[in-house]
């Protein structure tokens, strides 16, 4: 019988998902593993761990020093297998908005294909009508074709050092649909980004 485990309070709604996901994949007696990259990875990494959630954590920070995550650098993460593959969970946050539509479109589809059948993607992704989308100059484009630098102090305040794609919830369903994925659910944030969550099937 697996542990049970308080499933930490989550700081948003996304994590939340995602905390609430390990909780009833532990309650079922299933080991969950779990692989994360993008803004805030490492916190959520251990709250993912404290969870219950044996953790991959995509990062050029330090590792966190537990036995229940490891850590590899982000840039050097290529097509071949990674520790725990298959995952049950992948969370991707904000990591594809610096790349084209068709880019990200691709990276979404490998990331898919490193999950079980029935293992969900959540994902994180800027938003084209939040702040960044202010004087966004590719702002009236198709999303297929946006890829331009948000204001100088967006750009500093986010840490944004080049272009990026930036989304409408729509698109976003699209991106997931198109990488293959089965959509499960999409939402905006009230600051305008969006969050969404497939399964691979």
């Amino acid at each position: 019988m697996s542990e049970t485990r308080e499933v930490p309070r989550a700081t948003c709604e996304l994590e939340q998902w995602v905390l609430t996901e390990i909780g009833k994949r532990r309650r079922s007696g299933e080991a969950v593993s779990a692989m994360l990259a993008g803004v805030g990875a490492e916190v959520q990494a251990q709250r993912m761990a404290d969870a219950g959630a044996r953790v991959l954590l995509l990062s050029d920070q330090p590792a966190a020093g537990r036995a229940d995550i490891d850590c590899l650098p982000f840039a050097t993460v290529g097509d071949g297998p990674l520790p725990h593959e298959p995952f049950d969970l992948i969370l991707s946050q904000r990591t594809l908005c610096g790349m084209r539509y068709d880019e990200a479109k691709r990276r979404l589809r490998g990331l898919l294909q490193r999950l079980k059948i029935g293992g969900k993607l959540f994902i994180s992704l800027y938003g084209i009508h939040s702040e960044l989308g202010d004087h966004y100059a590719d702002g009236s484009k198709l999303v297929s074709d946006r890829f331009a630098p948000v204001t100088p102090a967006l750009a500093e305040r986010y840490g944004l050092a080049g272009p990026v794609c930036l989304y409408s919830e729509r698109n976003l369903f699209s991106l997931l649909m198109e990488a293959g994925g089965a959509v499960i659910k999409t939402s905006t944030s009230a600051l305008g980004h969006v969050r969404g969550i497939a399964a691979r099937i």
